[in-house]
Formats: C-alpha cells, structure tokens, sequence
C-alpha cells in the first residue's frame, strides 16, 4: 500500500506582525528554515502540486519520502524568503497567487488578522517561477466562492486562471479554494474551468486515489514545534491537527 502523500500548508513565511490578532498563519523563519532542513535530512523531496499529481493519482507508488509544498495567497515573503530556503535544501513548492491582487495586499483578511501583507508582485512571481517553482490560481478576488452565483464563480474560477496564464505564459493546473470554502457546485465549476487539482483546509495528509480536486492538507502554523511538524509529517498526528 503507498505512504500518504502529506501536501504541507503555508502561508505567511515571516515574523507576527505587531497588531495582529492571529499568529497561526505566521511561520517563523527560523522554523521554516528548520522545517526544510529536516526534510532534507530525512530524505524527503519537496515537490509542486504538479510533480506531486502522479502520486495522488496512484500512478506513482510513495515511498513515504514525498511531500508536496504549497503557499496560500502568494504574500511577497514567499519569494523573498521562502524561496531562497526551499532552494538551498533542493525542495520544489506551489504558490497560489490571486490574480488581481499582485504586488497588493490581502485586504481580504483585514478584518479577521488585524493587519495586512505585502502579496507578491508579478515581477516576483516570475522569479518564483524562473527558480524552478509552480504558480497556482488562487481565484481573481480572493471571493468566498460558495457565495457566488453562478457567473462570478465561473469568472473568479476560471478567470483567474486565465489570467495567470496570460501573464506569465505557462499552464496553471493547480487550485486553492479561498478560504478553503467549497462544495459540489464549487468543485464542479473548478472542474469544468480545467484545473488538474484543487486544495482544501480540510486536515489531513493525502492518499493515492483521493479526489483530486479535493486534496487535503497538512496545516503548518506558528506554534508548531519541530517535533510537531515531524509529527504531522510521518504519522497520523497531521491528519487530526
């Protein structure tokens, strides 16, 4: 039987802003940097969404040493500092970008977090990019897609799709669902938008044969320890926290 495929969660690579009013989505650094360096260590390869399909599909059998990394959002810290670690240790990532937002911020998340972030520019996306990395869509909006109608969730799906790959001129295949909101409706209208996969919040590392287009993750916060991330890496302590 294949090993789970965990599909780490990210965020934020950076230190908690003063004013804000939830640390989770604040990774350390430091601990981000540690957290790489035990993959290495440990013989795991850090892959895109993309690299990581042949797995999910069951058409590549794990070896227990496969895990693919994603950023939610595309903050500009995942280029300027995430990028340079993942690189140092040989790992490959996804970073989901809201097409409309580049070189922005997340206003969205004003109200929950207290404070806001740089979001990546698109000159920095074409580094990422350049680097070897996975760009995704992460909608137009950043919208809460189960509260669309028809015509806008296909527009916020499918065009930010579009309008990634109009940009930078490469196939985006991968998808995040703000928020991680999503139903029956809103998988189908990723479906027929044309996107390989699309990853949830839902908490738990992924199988062979899991449904594509709802790919759980392993959430990766602030307060995790390295033990806790290795934890939630190897065993099924991830797939409860």
């Amino acid at each position: 039987m294949s090993a789970p495929i965990p599909v780490l969660m990210y965020h934020s690579i950076g230190p908690v802003p003063a004013s804000s009013r939830r640390r989770s989505i604040f990774v350390p650094v430091a601990a981000f940097a540690r957290q790489m360096a035990l993959l290495a260590r440990l013989g795991y390869r850090g892959l895109g969404m993309g690299e990581a399909m042949p797995y999910l599909r069951g058409e590549r059998a794990s070896d227990g040493k496969v895990c693919a990394i994603t950023f939610d959002d595309g903050f500009a810290d995942t280029v300027e500092t995430a990028l340079p670690i993942l690189r140092r240790y040989g790992h490959r990532a996804t970073c989901y970008a809201v097409s409309e937002r580049l070189g922005g911020s997340n206003a969205w998340s004003a109200d929950t977090l207290g404070v806001t972030s740089p979001l990546a520019s698109a000159a920095q996306l074409r580094q990422w990019l350049d680097a070897g990395m996975e760009l995704g869509a992460h909608t137009r909006t950043h919208a809460r897609l189960t509260q669309l109608d028809d015509a806008r969730l296909a527009d916020e799906v499918g065009g930010g799709k579009r309008s990634l790959e109009d940009r930078f001129g490469v196939a985006v295949g991968q998808f995040c669902y703000p928020w991680g909101a999503h139903d029956d409706r809103v998988v189908e209208a990723t479906r027929a938008a044309g996107f390989e996969a699309a990853t949830t919040t839902v908490r738990g590392r992924a199988r062979a044969g899991v449904d594509p287009l709802r790919v759980p993750r392993v959430h990766v916060l602030n307060q995790h320890w390295l033990p806790q991330f290795w934890m939630k890496l190897a065993t099924g302590y991830g797939d409860r926290r």
